[in-house]
Parts: structure tokens; C-alpha cells; sequence
């Protein structure tokens, strides 16, 4: 687990807004702390990671400054052009950054020159939430009661639609990962799904008793997550739903307080694969199996309540004898840490499947001239077995 402090400090405002153990061993580290940043840090509205997890953007009332996640420095000053940002988005190359607030007009620059790039003007209301769709084709952006879709196709973008559905403030989006299907939330606890290219309604899910912060789709994309702010008996809940029926699959509880962010894995493969993490105001990081709601396993923070998380490309303190996922979370009071899941040596994952089970016992038995795992025939894989394998090998 990496550390450093980026000084954030989130307002009462960004609260409201926010846009977006099982392991066998845990790789901890610690990063130096970045030099304080040379403005207002009280009044942050939103914070949110790249794509590749290497960016974190940080909203103030007037600039967004980029972070590397793996120093804690301060890489970037992108003057905003009005008075409060309230959502950010990258693009899905990691080359541009949305933002926008309540001037209601999207702004746009360039991550690694620093230039503003374009502006997006049509809504009438404050917008509060971003998404781009992971094909780069289209940027949605939703404010009171509707959601503009923008064509990215062009080299001038366009509002290619206006979509109309909630009743209120559209606090969360996301998009399935083959940009086909955008899923909207509401302050209301209402669920929209659209689809993209004919811009009409799918479903309307009524998930949660109230507002919703926390949505994200499957990798295979043909189930939806989605994490309530508040429900009735005060514990919040995360639901599976199936997007092509709009059906519930299951329910998780554990969450004790409002959840703020969730994320699926990405890839199969390992202890880690097809997981379901979620973040919340709890202060802990859970892992769930989404096809069970069983709960894998709890990360504590020991400072305070985490915001935001994403996966980094590629392992970082992962030795090359072990397969490992990194994750990435950013806390209240400014500390990243990078959390590094390294699942089972690979040594003894001996048919790499990314577990170790049954199916590796029972290689090592062939090797031994069996047939099968139960080496001393009492019709059970167990301990026993183990020991007579050890025995085998000399140990």
C-alpha cells in the first residue's frame, strides 16, 4: 500500500456531487509526500482517475491539477474558465480531460500540454456529472433532468442529442464497454438505461431508495452495478442487475454508510478475477463476488474515507513470480495509496490458472506416477495428502 498526500480536502459540495482478505498476500509500500500545492485546497468538487490510473485530476473552485499517481507530484495546472468545476472525465486514450460546473459549459484540454482545447455549449443547469464512452466517440454530460450526448467524431464536437428521463439532478453516468448502452442515475434513486444509437429508453430501474454515486458495468457488459447513497434502514446497498431485462440478480449489504464508488476487475483470470470492489464513506475497501454477494475480503483505511479508486495497467510491486492486480484509491483528506494484490506464487500455481487448488494436486501427483490427488486412498483431498507430497519432494 503506497501513501503520499496531494492536500485534498473535499467540500461539502463535492459530497453531494461526487461524479465517479481473499488474497494470498498484499504488497505495501509508501511514496514521499508531493510539495503542497500552491492554492486553496478547501474547496475541492471532484477528483477522478485516468483511464490507466498513471493521472489523478483534482477539481478546484477555479483549476485542475493533475497528479502522478505513482509520485504524488504535481505534473500539470489547467486554469479553469469559470467559477466552480463540479465534474471531470478523461478520455479513454488518457490524452484529454473534461471538465464542467456551474457555468453549464463542458470545457476541454489537453492532458500532457496543458492546452485548453474546446468548449461545449447547451445546457441551461449546472451540469454535475461526465462520462466518456470507452470507444472515445461520445462524452455525455447530465445536468437537471437531462443528459446531452456530444459527438466526438468530428474535429468540432457536436451536441448530437438531448436525452429526457429524470426528474431531478443526474448525479452519476456510465458506459457499458462497447459504448452501446449509457446508464444514468438520479438523486432519486432511479436507474435509466439508454441506448446510445437510437437514444431511447431501455429501462427504468427503480434501485435505491435514494441517491446513487456508484455505477459500473461488467467487463463482458451484461450486467450493471450500482451503489446507493442512503437506504431506508440506513445501511447502503450494492444491486446486480441484468441490463438486457432490467431484472435484479442480487443484492450485497455490508456497506454501512454511503457508497461512493465501484469497480469490476479487468480480467477473469486469478483470485482476483471477476471481482466487484466498492469504496464508501466507511472508510473500507470490499470485495465481493458478484455472482454470490459473497464478501471475499475487507480492506481498512486508517485515515479516512475513500472517494475514488481505479485499476493501474500493469502490475507495480509485483514480483515476477507472482500474478498480481494493482488498485488505486484517493481518501477524503488527500492520501493515494496504491494498493498492490499480489494472489498466489506462481511456483506453486502449477498449471497457472491463477489458483491453486485441486487441479495443481493433481498434476503433482501424476508426476509422482498417480492418478489421482487422494495419494492415501480415504476418499478425500486433504492435508494428509499434502504431507504425503511433501514427503515426496523432501520437505
Amino acid at each position: 500500500m503506497r501513501n503520499f498526500q496531494v492536500f485534498v480536502f473535499s467540500s461539502l459540495f463535492y459530497l453531494f456531487f461526487l461524479p465517479t482478505l481473499f488474497s494470498q498476500d498484499i504488497t505495501l509500500g509508501r511514496l514521499l509526500e508531493s510539495n503542497r500545492a500552491p492554492f486553496d485546497t478547501t474547496a475541492i468538487n471532484a477528483i477522478v482517475f485516468s483511464p490507466d490510473g498513471t493521472r489523478l485530476a483534482v477539481a478546484t473552485a477555479n483549476r485542475v491539477m493533475l497528479y502522478d499517481t505513482y509520485t504524488g507530484k504535481a505534473v500539470a495546472m489547467l486554469p479553469a474558465l469559470m467559477d466552480t468545476l463540479t465534474a471531470l472525465a478523461f478520455s479513454p486514450d488518457n490524452q484529454t480531460v473534461a471538465g464542467a460546473g456551474t457555468d453549464a459549459t463542458l470545457h476541454l484540454w489537453n492532458v500532457y500540454t496543458g492546452e485548453h482545447t474546446t468548449d461545449f455549449t447547451g445546457h441551461v443547469y449546472p451540469i454535475v456529472s461526465l462520462a466518456f464512452s470507452p470507444d472515445g466517440q461520445t462524452l455525455a454530460s447530465g445536468s437537471f433532468s437531462e443528459i446531452c450526448l456530444w459527438s466526438l467524431r468530428t474535429e468540432q464536437p457536436v451536441r448530437a442529442a438531448v436525452l429526457h428521463g429524470h426528474r431531478d439532478m443526474v448525479t452519476t453516468l456510465a458506459f457499458s464497454p462497447d459504448s452501446k448502452i449509457l446508464a444514468s442515475t438520479s438523486f432519486y434513486g432511479t436507474i435509466l438505461l439508454w441506448d446510445v444509437e437510437t437514444c431511447q429508453r431501455r429501462h427504468s430501474l427503480a434501485a435505491h431508495t435514494d441517491s446513487i454515486l456508484a455505477l459500473a458495468f461488467s467487463p463482458d457488459g451484461q450486467t450493471l452495478a450500482s451503489g446507493g447513497y442512503w437506504s431506508a434502514d440506513t445501511e447502503s446497498t450494492i444491486r446486480i442487475w441484468d441490463i438486457h431485462t432490467g431484472q435484479l440478480l442480487r443484492t450485497f449489504e455490508g456497506h454501512t454508510e454511503p457508497i461512493f464508488a465501484l469497480a469490476f476487475t479487468p480480467t477473469s483470470d486469478g483470485v482476483y478475477g471477476n471481482t466487484l470492489i466498492s469504496i464508501g464513506w466507511d472508510n473500507a475497501i470490499r470485495l465481493w463476488n458478484p455472482q454470490t454477494a459473497e464478501l471475499k475480503g475487507t480492506f481498512e483505511s486508517d485515515t479516512a474515507p475513500i472517494l475514488t479508486l481505479t485499476f493501474l495497467q500493469g502490475p507495480v510491486s509485483v514480483t515476477a513470480d507472482t500474478h498480481g492486480i494493482t488498485l488505486a484509491s484517493a481518501s477524503l483528506d488527500g492520501t493515494i495509496r496504491l494498493w498492490s494484490l499480489t494472489s498466489v506464487p506462481r511456483r506453486w500455481d502449477v498449471n497457472a490458472d491463477g489458483v491453486v487448488n485441486v487441479l495443481d494436486l493433481t498434476f503433482i501427483a501424476s508426476c509422482f506416477g498417480q492418478s489421482s490427488p487422494d495419494l492415501n486412498g480415504d476418499g478425500i483431498v486433504n492435508i494428509l495428502d499434502l504431507v504425503l507430497i511433501a514427503q515426496h519432494m523432501g520437505e
